[in-house]
């Protein structure tokens, strides 16, 4: 494999793995996600941009410390890639201070500058503290994340917090008032903290010029920079990267085959819970049919039920909607059932995830769909329910949500929890019957 010019994505799961290599993809390159227990490269895919989750985001500090080693001792070595991005949630849930000072030992990178503003999803970074539509991190749902409460706004304080204490020393703050003046100051500030020695490099922005600028910054350094964030940030070097791709590639339009969409969402967002909505109550979709599991669902393992209720209703091109939005409604009602069952809140969440990728297997291994999963857990563990590994990137389904196709031709739309307006499920619907 020629590693001239590739680029290598390593994410903590499958859905930021996959949005992030989308922008890539807008840019031009062929894009490959690659995931699950032993992460592998189709060299036949002539691809120029691979992505690869390690699925490390809700697990503890040590086991994803080893894993992203492994990766980076592993393929990352391997391949000797030219660029390599560290993808991390733009609401900061995971080990990101662990796994980021893993790859810079591992790969001898001097340092990394961690910018994971997106502001085109409303999240934005000032004087070191994340926000989301202008409210801090810890005044937000993501402060109830079942698996990952965040209940630290400030990210220099979050990072030193998941590192060791003599640790605490290498974090400091490129700040707005500098990132303001462009590139040039941006990359003064950049050499001067790292020949003071430090490591994790926290830079504010607000804006898509923010991100574009400290990108040139870090692409200009002298230093060995590993550069980390959000998918915003991915596609701000996208263009540094790939800037002669664009101008070359012809737009061609994607023949999609007439088939009924299988949606299926995990995620226990607030956000998630009102698109599921707006679909319900959509009148310019018609066919669709919702499936609501139920507390009783999940303890009984029977999945064979519900999965014969989505084949019985997948018909022709229309839509079925398996979801959990339902399930925390109750909370009386499910506190009892947690107790009764010896099984805690984070679990329980792992456990829907279980049941809906057995669900997903049943319903995919009889029926073709077009499979659209909601959730980062969730869409990581359809995909290897139905024994997919790794999946190209076709196409832009909505903004950072994308349309990819694994190793056997199943096409599948992934997409955050915490990602999109309130009508992204109606988007991506839409999107597959645009040639009605």
């Amino acid at each position: 494999m020629n590693t001239s010019n590739y680029i290598a994505v390593i994410a903590d799961d499958l859905t930021g793995a996959n949005d992030t290599s989308l922008q890539f993809f807008i840019q031009g390159c062929k894009t490959q996600v690659s995931f699950g227990e032993e992460i592998s490269i189709d060299e036949n895919l002539q691809t120029e941009v691979f992505a690869m989750s390690t699925e490390s985001r809700n697990i503890s500090s040590e086991v994803a410390m080893e894993k992203v080693k492994k990766v980076a001792d592993g393929i990352l070595k391997e391949y000797n890639f030219e660029h390599i991005y560290k993808k991390i949630d733009s609401v900061l849930r995971g080990n990101i201070g662990v796994e980021v000072i893993t790859l810079l030992n591992s790969l001898e990178y001097d340092a990394a500058v961690i910018f994971p503003a997106f502001p085109n999803e409303g999240r934005t970074t000032i004087g070191g503290y994340q926000l989301v539509k202008g409210i801090p991190l810890q005044r937000t749902e993501v402060s109830r994340d079942p698996a990952f409460p965040i209940t630290e706004s400030n990210i220099l304080n979050l990072l030193r917090n998941q590192l060791e204490p003599e640790q605490a020393e290498l974090v400091d703050l490129i700040s707005l008032d500098v990132v303001m003046k462009g590139a040039g100051p941006i990359l003064t500030k950049l050499n001067e903290l790292v020949s003071k020695g430090k490591k994790l490099i926290v830079a504010d922005a607000v804006s898509t010029t923010d991100l574009e600028q400290i990108s040139l910054a870090v692409s200009k350094s002298n230093y060995n920079i590993l550069p980390t964030g959000s998918a915003g940030a991915a596609q701000a070097l996208s263009k540094i990267w790939h800037a002669e791709i664009k101008e070359d590639k012809k737009e061609e339009k994607l023949e999609l085959p007439l088939l009924p969409k299988f949606v299926v969402s995990g995620s226990a967002t607030d956000l998630t819970a009102s698109q599921i909505k707006r679909l319900q109550e959509c009148d310019s979709i018609d066919n669709t049919y919702f499936i609501s599991i139920k507390p009783e669902n999940i303890f009984s393992d029977d999945y064979n039920e519900v999965a014969q209720r989505v084949i019985n209703n997948l018909k022709s091109d229309n839509t079925v909607i398996v979801h959990s939005s339902t399930l925390m409604e109750d909370t009386e009602t499910l506190t009892s059932l947690l107790i009764e069952n010896e099984i805690t809140r984070e679990k329980f969440i792992s456990k829907i995830c279980d049941y809906l990728a057995a669900v997903t297997k049943i319903v995919i291994a009889q029926k073709q769909a077009i499979l659209i999963t909601v959730g980062g857990e969730t869409s990581y563990k359809c995909c290897r329910a139905i024994e997919s590994k790794n999946m190209q990137i076709l196409d832009t389904v909505a903004p950072a949500i994308p349309l990819g196709v694994n190793h056997i031709g199943q096409l599948i739309v992934t997409k955050s929890g915490n990602f999109g307006t309130q009508n992204a499920l109606i988007d991506i619907i839409k999107y597959f019957e645009q040639d009605k």
